[in-house]
Formats: structure tokens, sequence, C-alpha cells
């Protein structure tokens, strides 16, 4: 059987809620494909739905209807111990809080996925090799109470990466930092997609960063279209 071409795709996404006696959709027959190695991000305005549409690309929110679909692998048709497996193999995510363990240095965070994703076999990351890549070798033993805001968030994409999985989300990551900051972050989003072939969607509202991307999508009222002025 041929491997598919796309690392995720979401086919026909709608997803409604209940408030009372009213029923809003908040997305309506959204569709979109993303390759390895391309790096995709959404913007739209505040309760548009981005959150909504990341949570779902990753398996942390059932669609009220249309699949999800990551390699080979359909998420709506699997149970829930099964889609937590599936997450930590297959997706890394990188939200705007950073959530870095208190008591675990950067290597040690790092290195708990590895632990985590034992019989995983596809495997091969190293935690001080990817340190190193991040420029974070001098926060290899520091605690994250040490760190500044962009060496904790740079961090975080270290571990989102450590799975090595098949999909990077990315939820409002340069939303705590500096423009300067910021940018420097979804840099290092960017050259880590290139350089292990991931796929990753990135929700912003921080249009700064949108030349960094592949391709823009602007999500407003339900629906998911793509920009061309980036």
């Amino acid at each position: 059987m041929m491997k598919n071409e796309y690392a995720i795709q979401l086919n026909n996404i709608s997803k409604k809620y209940q408030d009372g006696e009213q029923e809003n959709l908040v997305l309506n027959n959204i569709s979109l494909k993303v390759k390895p190695g391309e790096f995709v991000a959404i913007v739209g305005p505040s309760g548009c739905g981005k959150s909504t549409f990341l949570s779902i690309s990753g398996a942390l929110l059932s669609p009220t209807d249309g699949s999800v679909i990551i390699g080979d692998t359909e998420l709506c048709k699997k149970e829930s111990r099964k889609l937590t497996k599936i997450r930590r193999e297959k997706i890394g995510f990188i939200f705007q809080n950073h959530y870095l363990l208190p008591y675990l240095t950067s290597e040690e965070q790092l290195q708990l996925v590895i632990d985590l994703n034992k019989k995983n076999k596809k495997l091969d990351m190293n935690a001080k090799e990817m340190l190193d890549d991040l420029g974070l070798s001098d926060c290899a033993n520091k605690y994250p109470d040490k760190m500044s805001g962009g060496e904790k968030q740079r961090v975080a994409i270290a571990r989102a990466f450590m799975n090595n999985p098949d999909v990077i989300l990315a939820d409002e990551p340069t939303a705590s930092l500096d423009g300067v900051r910021g940018r420097q972050v979804v840099e290092m989003i960017k050259k880590e997609v290139i350089k292990h072939n991931k796929a990753a969607i990135m929700v912003t509202h921080d249009e700064r960063v949108l030349d960094l991307v592949d391709v823009v999508y602007r999500l407003e009222n339900g629906v998911l279209k793509r920009e061309d002025n980036y």
C-alpha cells in the first residue's frame, strides 16, 4: 500500500456546541492537508475557533463531523486509550505557556519524553544534541525558575520534537514573548520542521512572523481560507 503523502489531513471538519436552546457552529466543513516539511499558520480573530481547530487536529477534541488522519491512521475511529498512544508517539505540542515541570532541569524534561516513549522504535533523539541544536547547552542543568521566558519556550520546542512526531501543533507560541524573542522561537520551529521533515500547524495572532511559514490560512466565521498576501 502506498504511503500517504500528507502527514496530517483534516477532512470536512465541523464542530458544533449547544448553548441552551441555540446551536453554535464553530467550525464549518473545514479541510486542510499538510505535507512533511511544511509549516502552516492559521490566523484569525479571538474566539474564531483556532484553538478548537488545533485541539481537534491533536486528538484532544472530537469533531462533530469529519475525519482527522495522521499518516495512515484515522483518529476519529480510535478509542481513548489508543488516542493517548497516538498523541504520545505521533504529535508534538507547543503551547503558549511552556508547561515545563518545575522540578526537572531542561535535559531531564527532554529525557522524560524519551523514557515515556521507549517502545517507540523510530525514536532516535538525544536530549543533549537537541538542546545543542537549539542553542540551549547552557540551560541543560537549569531548572525553569532560573531560565528566561524565551529559554523556557525554546525548551518546550525541544521537548515537542523529542518523541520524533509526525506532526507539530503550536498554539500561540509567541504570545508571552516580545517581538524579537517571539520571532526567534518561530525561526527555531521552522528550522526543526525542515531539519526533521515534520509537518507543523501554528495558530497565532502574531502576523509579524508569518513570513517564516510556507502557507497562511485565515479562520473566520467558521470557514478556513488560504491567504495569498504573505
